[in-house]
């Protein structure tokens, strides 16, 4: 086994072209970033193609009530009464608000629209 230098840097210069810095193999600190990068790398693409971890599939969102529950209204919880339950108009009930007539102002009988 080749005798190594105490005076390798961790990251030296690829050797491919480019001015980019990669893991010293002749470091141990190198060697030991060059193996946990490549277990790292195996384990997360493991994790993906099984849907482990952060890439498992999610639930289905449980926020929205069951049908089987059974809820309660507010209108249930007192002795109000539901809009169902209202009573309907009378027949002597008069129009309030815009669809009445302002007072003093009557209708010609011959414009009443009909014939």
């Amino acid at each position: 086994m080749p005798q190594r230098d105490d005076d390798e840097p961790v990251f030296k210069k690829s050797n491919w072209g480019t001015s980019r810095y990669v893991y010293n193999p002749d470091n141990p600190v190198g060697l030991a970033l060059t193996i946990l990068s490549v277990v790292l790398a195996l384990v997360t693409i493991f994790m993906m193609n099984e849907r482990k971890g952060p890439f498992a599939v999610p639930e289905e969102p449980s926020w929205s009530p069951s049908i089987d529950d059974d809820p309660v209204y507010p209108w249930e919880k007192g002795d109000e009464t539901t809009p169902s339950e209202t009573p309907e108009p009378s027949v002597d009930a008069k129009p309030s608000g815009s669809a009445a007539q302002p007072p003093g102002r009557t209708v010609p009988s011959g414009m009443s629209g009909g014939s």
